[in-house]
């Protein structure tokens, strides 16, 4: 596997797995990711631009977190696969 560098195009098939680990979010999850990861934001900018307590951000970022993470180790599974159960 070779290494992308900063400065190279996204691979459209890593784009797209992306895509799909974020839809597979809340919109609260989505947003709070997008404020920590994106934005730089602690768990108190966060609170404080959504309107929630820290420990409800806190706990949104970990299971936005851990479902994004789940999300993006699931590979699409073949069409034939879906009859070999």
């Amino acid at each position: 596997m070779t290494r992308r560098r900063a400065c190279d195009p996204p691979d459209l098939a890593e784009v797209r797995r992306v895509e799909r680990a974020a839809a597979s979010l809340s919109p609260l999850e989505r947003d709070v990711l997008a404020l920590s990861a994106g934005h730089g934001l602690r768990n108190a900018g966060i609170a404080a631009a959504l309107g929630i307590s820290e420990r409800r951000a806190e706990r949104v970022l970990a299971r936005a977190v851990r479902k994004f993470d789940r999300a993006m180790e699931q590979r699409p599974r073949r069409w034939w696969r879906l009859w070999m159960r």
